[in-house]
């Protein structure tokens, strides 16, 4: 199974983290929508998509916003519902 090294579209597997869960997929990019819907199965009216890197953090706070996935990133879900205060 030989690649020429030019294939952009499928087929280069990736292999991401949301939340320490590894996921993989031949998608090389993706909207933080279908990345909150269909590997993290959060809703994304709900959530929030953050990248880490080392220490730094990104919040995407565009759904519609396309992310290159790359190998090894670390994605986290932060829940955006207020606490309730009893």
């Amino acid at each position: 199974m030989g690649g020429n090294g030019s294939d952009k579209q499928k087929g280069k597997e990736v292999v991401f983290f949301i939340d320490n869960q590894q996921f993989k997929t031949e998608l090389a990019n993706i909207t933080v929508r279908e990345l909150l819907k269909a590997f993290a199965e959060e809703d994304p009216t709900k959530t929030t998509l953050v990248l880490k890197h080392g220490n730094d953090t990104h919040k995407y706070t565009n759904l519609d916003e396309v992310i290159e996935l790359k190998n090894g990133m670390h994605f986290v879900v932060f829940h955006n519902e207020p606490t309730p205060v009893s």
